[in-house]
């Protein structure tokens, strides 16, 4: 299949965290992030009120790293394939291209905003794939049906945020991508396995 042509937006986006993670935020300047865009001032402007709020995108820019993998990925793989490779190549990416710093900042900002949380929004592609992925295991049987699309989707989602939020905190001194490899796995067996009814007391 065929890639798409980057969008004017997402050709900003993917330049300005470029530049924020080689040169810094502060260092970055719009004319930078115009210059490696290959935009004009008035398009910037158009998708933009300033630098600032590009730091809001960072979930546009996972959606799509997942829009990405989603378009080359082999059909045939298992569910519990396709949730390690997703986790494994969006870690990697943010790992290797996103300042930690500004990682730390957007969830900082997730916790205390006024406006849209971008992170949450449903409507995202990561959700849509996820709940697609997830529902298919559960119908042909490879997740057990103990609990619900929704539920699970929310665990794994929570996974994500939780070791992302670690890594932030503790400055990026450990490789999230390694650690997740490691970790993920215990967590997709309990999706296959199920998950045992609530005991009430």
């Amino acid at each position: 299949m065929p890639r798409k042509k980057r969008s004017t937006k997402s050709r900003i986006i993917k330049a300005a965290w470029n530049l924020f993670y080689k040169n810094g935020y502060d260092n970055t300047t719009v004319e930078d992030i115009i210059a490696l865009s290959k935009t004009s001032k008035g398009t910037f402007y158009h998708y933009f009120k300033g630098k600032e709020a590009l730091l809001n995108t960072l979930s546009y820019l996972f959606d799509e790293k997942y829009e990405e993998l989603a378009s080359t990925v082999d059909p045939n793989l298992s569910a519990y394939d396709k949730l390690l490779y997703f986790n494994h190549e969006l870690f990697n990416m943010i790992e290797t291209s996103i300042d930690v710093s500004l990682l730390a900042c957007l969830y900082s900002s997730q916790l205390i905003t006024k406006d849209r949380q971008s992170l949450l929004e449903s409507g995202r592609y990561y959700f849509t794939w996820l709940t697609e992925t997830i529902t298919e295991a559960i119908e042909s049987g490879e997740f057990k049906g103990t609990s619900t699309p929704q539920e699970l989707l929310k665990i794994y989602a929570m996974y994500e945020r939780a070791l992302l939020y670690d890594w932030a905190l503790c400055k990026g001194n450990y490789s999230l991508t390694a650690y997740s490899d490691k970790l993920l796995p215990h967590v997709l067996r309990q999706f296959a396995e199920g998950f045992s009814p609530t005991v009430r007391s």
